[in-house]
């Protein structure tokens, strides 16, 4: 008797979270990952914490750190339609670093291999990372998706940290409050900030 009880007690609980059930998860998630899904597919380039993505919707190429530079370049090329501005700081805190930038991304080499990337604002359509967060976004959006740290003792003012889809960390920069700001920059990997 007792198995028979507990076979159907089985039963009725996968019928009540199964995906018709109210309140389902999948439901509530659809919606969200599916406008980030799009963003994402119509981006030209898409950042994580381990590198980037070149291409449009499922066919991309993805250089992660330590590709070598004319990969990547040739690749920015491509998406931006345009060879990217180089640029090059001896200064860098990381030690000297090249720089190619092709519309809001920056993309950092330390001997010629890839270290790194900042996006900044103006020109922020098309560069956005794997979760769907860009440039000009609100705070109180990153904050409803991922785990965010603002960095209170940093001597950047607005500085963050949140955990990627990828379960990497990207940087971030905001301007207004943690409430109700919106996001300036956002960064991995190798960057320059002077501290």
């Amino acid at each position: 008797m007792i198995p028979k009880s507990l076979a159907l007690a089985s039963l009725l609980f996968l019928a009540a979270c199964g995906p018709g059930a109210e309140g389902s998860s999948s439901d509530s998630t659809t919606a969200a990952d599916q406008g980030n899904d799009a963003v994402v597919s119509a981006a030209k380039v898409v950042v994580d914490a381990n590198g980037l993505a070149i291409g449009r919707g499922q066919s991309r190429e993805a250089p992660r750190f330590g590709t070598p530079r004319g990969e990547v370049d040739a690749l920015l090329t491509t998406a931006f339609g345009a060879e990217p501005g180089k640029t090059t700081n001896d200064e860098c805190g990381a030690g000297p670093t090249d720089f190619s930038q092709a519309g809001p991304l920056q993309v950092a080499y330390q001997d010629n291999r890839f270290v790194g990337w900042f996006v900044g604002e103006g020109e922020g359509e098309g560069v956005v990372t794997s979760d769907g967060v860009q440039t000009g976004a609100a705070m109180a959006e990153l904050r409803d998706e991922r785990p965010v740290q603002v960095i209170t003792g940093s001597t950047l003012e607005g500085e963050f940290q949140y955990q990627s889809a990828d379960y990497g960390m990207i940087t971030g920069f905001f301007e207004g409050s943690e409430t109700d700001g919106t996001i300036t920059a956002l960064a991995a990997g190798v960057t320059c900030f002077f501290r």
